[in-house]
């Protein structure tokens, strides 16, 4: 539920309301920003989004366990 809740947060915080493709482009500026990194894994069919080092060592600054 903790991935579930972080996105009502974000959508709570910028009207209540987003269009489908504000996901895209959050993923997107993460991707830019080295924050994430997509994978494939051995279903070889879905893309999946990782942390990087980057994200850890700032999630760990906000106090996030890790």
């Amino acid at each position: 539920m903790k991935g579930s809740e972080a996105l009502l947060r974000a959508i709570a915080n910028v009207g209540e309301s987003v269009p489908a493709v504000q996901f895209d482009l959050w993923v997107t500026q993460l991707l830019k920003a080295k924050l994430i990194k997509t994978e494939v894994r051995d279903d070889k069919d879905v893309f999946h989004y990782k942390l990087t080092e980057k994200s850890k060592n700032y999630l760990r600054g906000k106090g996030v366990n890790i």
